[in-house]
């Protein structure tokens, strides 16, 4: 830590100090021209059903009083977000007034005109700002804070060239994140945005800010409760050391438990909660509020199959079913088929959460929360064996991970919820956390392809990706070089096995199959219709897995 949180007034010119000191970097105002022109460039680019979702909610909370908001059905796409996330769309609403009146109609339904898109994207990518300028904080604040404990070094003006040098890369790498190019400036979200709190929500703790920290957290998860996938990280490292710190070693013991600060904590967080759920409790509607934000009835899966255990769990089902292979399994052939799931070899597995799985035993949401919860202990044991700032971000990740991974109805989205975080660490300690993020960026991010599935995409996608992991490579590759010559590490390069670098390149293969035989050759068949989706989605949950059990690897090293 930085500071700690008895020295708030020294934090706050901090503060002032180090934005101060980005703003007047010229390299960071050619980063924020050089990733505009590029979201720029893709407003023409194809947008999903989530262009008119935001659309219907912007006329929602305009046209209607709040006591209305999660009542409104006229769409299909009613609001489902938290009720900051409402007041969002409400604000934007004001200015959307002066671009065009009708995107404000509930009743038109799909209304897309040029006034409309244009201002749709452009309040993305104005609201991604705040992303922009929180990595551009945390990752000055981190490695500033590396080059201040190298201030003995002989050679201490390189160093901290050095170590400015790797905070810019870091910038470059969160900043031009494909999966956020692909999600939010061509599929259409607003992840950008969110995002940016929960880096100045980091930001302010790893500086001892913590309850600066905690309260942008809270408001967090009334912007997008999906965040609460990271709510099992922050809690442990807010109660371990914030509530029960002790001054002099920084661990845990109970018997240090400080009552005012669990006070000042506590009230934070019901505050903020009081201010985003208030009305509706006054109102009498939360439970109206609930059923819109957590419709278990979707289903395990959604319609694409999110890469991650489960997708392989639908797949062995699917696999046991094709042929009547189950037949043939002296387990499998007694079981009774259900005949409403027995159809189209890779359905979507969307819907009623009782057409899932035909051989397999059916999963609920009960046994889903089980399983993470047993996966979340280990991945929490990072932040209490220690307060370092990387096992605090590492644990953030592998908290969002685990959710990820075993989580009821998760999209294929949720994945750059792991790799925007452990972006701040993919130039830290050479290999260990560089060949992780290589990996998982290139097979995470290439898991979000189908999301832009029309032709005019098929190049934007693969441009935006293989840009990104070339400059990934050349920055992991030159940053090492320099660790290298500093402390004589023979570890150079990024460390792949050959069997990571093959994995890796049978993306390329998949790339074609999907691109060149399977809509000339399976897509009209109806059995197969869906199998380039399914192939995808099980060839990159192998790489995710690999990634995921890398990351128990480190949290558990003595490094």
């Amino acid at each position: 830590m930085i500071k700690s949180e008895g020295q708030d007034p020294a934090n706050k010119v901090c503060f002032i100090g180090e934005l101060k000191s980005i703003l007047k970097q010229t390299r960071n105002w050619n980063l924020l021209l050089f990733i505009t022109t590029i979201k720029l460039l893709l407003i023409p680019s194809y947008f999903s059903t989530d262009f008119e979702v935001h659309r219907n909610w912007l006329a929602i909370t305009s046209s209607l009083p709040i006591s209305k908001w999660y009542f409104e059905n006229t769409s299909e796409w009613t609001l489902d977000y938290p009720p900051f996330f409402a007041w969002f769309e409400f604000t934007l609403s004001k200015a959307a007034y002066y671009f065009d009146k009708g995107m404000l109609e509930i009743n038109n339904l799909n209304y897309s005109t040029i006034q409309t898109i244009l201002f749709q994207r452009f309040s993305v990518i104005f609201s991604d700002l705040l992303f922009i300028i929180a990595t551009l904080l945390l990752s000055n604040l981190i490695y500033s804070n590396i080059s201040n404990n190298n201030k003995n070094n002989k050679s201490s003006s390189q160093s901290l060239a050095w170590y400015q040098d790797k905070s810019f890369l870091v910038s470059l790498i969160v900043i031009l994140n494909p999966g956020l190019l692909m999600v939010d400036h061509i599929h259409f979200q607003y992840n950008g945005f969110l995002k940016g709190i929960l880096i100045l929500s980091m930001y302010f703790i790893i500086r001892g800010n913590i309850l600066v920290g905690s309260v942008l957290f809270c408001v967090l998860l009334n912007f997008k409760h999906i965040y609460m996938y990271m709510a099992p990280a922050y809690f442990v490292y807010l109660l371990i050391y914030y509530c029960f710190e002790n001054k002099k070693n920084n661990k845990f013991s109970i018997s240090n438990i400080n009552i005012f600060n669990f006070i000042k904590l506590g009230s934070s967080v019901l505050f903020i909660f009081a201010l985003s759920l208030g009305p509706f409790i006054a109102m009498g509607q939360i439970p109206q509020l609930l059923s819109r934000l957590f419709p278990f009835g979707r289903g395990l899966s959604h319609a694409y199959w999110a890469p991650n255990f489960w997708s392989l769990y639908n797949f062995l089902d699917r696999i046991l079913l094709f042929n009547g292979l189950y037949k043939k399994i002296p387990f499998f052939k007694d079981l009774i088929i259900s005949s409403d799931v027995s159809g189209n070899l890779t359905s979507g597995l969307v819907g009623s959460d009782s057409q899932t799985h035909a051989i397999l035993p059916k999963i609920t949401p009960p046994i889903t929360l089980l399983i993470t919860v047993l996966f979340l202990i280990p991945s929490i044991y990072g932040i209490i064996k220690s307060k370092n700032w990387k096992d605090f971000i590492l644990g953030i990740c592998q908290s969002s991970f685990t959710f990820f991974m075993f989580g009821w109805h998760v999209h294929e989205k949720a994945i750059i919820m792991i790799t925007i975080p452990l972006g701040f660490l993919s130039l830290a300690s050479n290999n260990r956390f560089s060949k992780l993020y290589f990996i998982l960026s290139t097979v995470g991010h290439y898991s979000l392809f189908p999301l832009l599935f029309k032709p005019t995409e098929i190049t934007t996608r693969i441009l935006v990706l293989a840009f990104y992991t070339i400059l990934l490579y050349l920055s992991i590759i030159s940053t090492n070089q320099q660790s290298q010559s500093k402390k004589q590490n023979n570890n150079n390069g990024l460390g792949l096995y050959f069997y990571e670098i093959v994995y890796l390149i049978g993306l390329i293969g998949l790339e074609i199959f999907n691109i060149f035989i399977h809509p000339f050759y399976l897509a009209h068949i109806e059995k197969y219709s869906f199998i380039a989706l399914m192939i995808t989605s099980v060839y990159t949950s192998i790489g995710i897995h690999y990634c995921y059990l890398y990351i128990f690897k480190l949290i558990f090293s003595k490094d």
